[in-house]
């Protein structure tokens, strides 16, 4: 946007694109063209598994609450089960967020240009303008609650001294709401009150407020929104706590591999530079107060940085010790926006302002590329990669020993493939619920795109001897004597003649793998077998669900 690469010239037009008409089109136009996108490729595995949420309606879930699960099924139940249905939710959250991010810039920022510059930035982060906007996860309805929180939070602190009690509790009563619903959305949200306390506990002209019963009163009533969650882990021997507590912070031991693809990923998502930007604007924030104007003691400054950096830092000092996905940090990336965007439209620095719109113009290229890629396959990996190299003194002197570059590297092919499979297996007559019962795979994403593109979500199981969302879905033992159709990937490859035990199975025959190609390039493997006759149970899966 022009916003992002000049100064506020136009401001006596009646239209321009610096001003309102173009913070509509920068929410409105993305919007319409996500909305043409979502339904043209393949769900993506987590998107699949969400999938089994909607239809199996539950209090919560083994992985996730159940906001998620809520959001897909009222899609399907307007646009059908397909992928359109699944993601509709997911443009439709982010327009919404871009809304609620805009309002909060205006509020810190009251300037046109600041606004589009912070929504630029917004667009132009892979991490939000591509993944965060198209596919249909439970950070799109958190996304949406955090900033709501933020928005109100900002006004709460402000306007607290002149409030009526009744004020003051309508506002926490407010904004405990926003924190129940964001933790029904993810388990991320308990962020919220960590950095709120702490931000009172902090602020010595915040302080008094931790004596009065109302933040304390807000956060019992998002506990208490939140009581599905804990309803649900109640009746299941904290399964859902026990899993995200080994799952985010269980078996702590540093591993440089995991170090490097923790930041490395961050910076992939964010864009190598803006996500350099986004550090600069820490340190200039730090380093010479408050970028916002009316913020003489900067204390809107103050509560928008650790809104960034809480989340930054707790998800990265896990990660020194815990393997964690690079975009868990996500949203002290999207708060973060707001001080960069200030810091942009406030330095006199052109060195900064030039990096800024290099940053905004790489990720843009980069957010093109992917959707090329996902659309057109435009970039075929080589088959193999040079592993070793060594000169010798004698001919040939360079000897070079090469490894296959794995198909599954291409990130972009997991998005094709099950649809195909689906089509595959009812052709030779697999689909058939007289002959084939039930559906199964090793690893719970791979059964999640089974049920969806078999339409089996109550046929599908992945048994397997540790625990998955699965277990509480259709036990089975309702098979037993049955015949089934195992699949695995070349991503996941197994073979279930050595997964399961002999006598689970009468028979396992093995079927011909099954290739997919994208533009006559080799994107993915299938590898079928039949299991005939289930007769023994090697794990007591799907008793819990009983």
């Amino acid at each position: 946007m022009k916003s992002l690469f000049s100064r506020d010239k136009t401001r006596n037009r009646s239209f321009s694109l610096t001003g309102p008409a173009g913070v509509l089109l920068l929410m409105v136009v993305p919007t319409l063209l996500r909305l043409f996108l979502i339904g043209r490729f393949d769900l993506g595995n987590d998107e699949a598994h969400y999938y089994m949420y909607a239809v199996h309606p539950d209090f919560s879930f083994f992985d996730h609450p159940l906001m998620i699960g809520l959001l897909i099924s009222r899609g399907m139940e307007w646009w059908g089960q397909n992928e359109f249905g699944v993601r509709f939710f997911a443009p439709v959250l982010f327009f919404l967020a871009s809304l609620i991010l805009a309002l909060i810039a205006w509020k810190l920022f009251p300037s046109w240009p600041y606004v589009l510059t912070v929504l630029t930035l917004l667009n132009a982060v892979p991490l939000f303008g591509l993944l965060g906007s198209t596919l249909m996860l439970p950070d799109d309805p958190l996304t949406v609650f955090w900033l709501l929180y933020l928005l109100i939070f900002l006004d709460a602190v402000r306007l607290h001294p002149t409030l009526s009690i009744a004020g003051r509790a309508g506002v926490w009563a407010l904004l405990g709401t926003l924190f129940g619903l964001a933790l029904l959305s993810k388990y991320n949200a308990v962020l919220l009150p960590l950095i709120t306390f702490g931000i009172l506990f902090k602020e010595r002209t915040l302080r008094p407020m931790l004596r009065e019963p109302w933040p304390w009163a807000g956060l019992g009533l998002g506990l208490l929104i939140a009581w599905p969650l804990f309803y649900w882990n109640g009746i299941h021997q904290g399964a859902s706590f026990l899993f995200q507590a080994r799952h985010g912070l269980g078996g702590f031991s540093f591993n440089w591999v995991s170090f490097y693809q923790m930041v490395l990923g961050q910076i992939g998502y964010v864009s190598p530079i803006l996500w350099t930007m986004v550090l600069a604007s820490f340190f200039v924030t730090f380093r010479s107060g408050s970028p916002f104007p009316k913020d003489e003691d900067g204390l809107r400054a103050r509560i928008v940085f650790w809104f960034s950096l809480g989340p930054l830092v707790f998800f990265n000092i896990v990660g020194v010790f815990h393997p964690i996905l690079p975009h868990w940090p996500a949203l002290g990336y999207l708060s973060a926006l707001l001080l960069l965007a200030a810091v942009y439209q406030k330095t006199k620095e052109e060195s900064f302002r030039k990096w800024t719109r290099a940053g905004v113009a790489l990720g843009a290229g980069m957010i093109v590329v992917v959707l090329l890629q996902v659309t057109t396959n435009m970039i075929v990996l080589p088959g193999s990669f040079p592993r070793h190299v060594r000169l010798k003194e004698t001919s040939p002197y360079l000897e070079v020993r090469y490894r296959p570059v794995p198909r599954w590297v291409d990130i972009t092919n997991d998005l094709f493939g099950f649809k195909r499979l689906a089509r595959h297996l009812e052709k030779e007559g697999e689909t058939d619920p007289k002959k084939w019962w039930f559906y199964d795979s090793d690893h719970f994403n791979t059964a999640d795109e089974l049920a969806f593109y078999l339409h089996a979500p109550d046929r599908t199981l992945c048994l397997v001897q540790g625990p998955t969302q699965f277990d509480f879905w259709t036990p089975p033992s309702k098979f037993m004597g049955g015949n089934g159709i195992f699949v695995s990937t070349d991503k996941y490859p197994t073979d279930p003649r050595s997964l399961y035990p002999a006598g689970t199975f009468r028979d396992i025959v093995a079927e011909p793998p099954y290739a997919i190609y994208r533009r006559g390039h080799l994107a993915r493997i299938f590898y079928v077998y039949r299991l005939i006759g289930l007769e023994h149970l090697p794990w007591q899966k799907g008793e819990r669900a009983q």
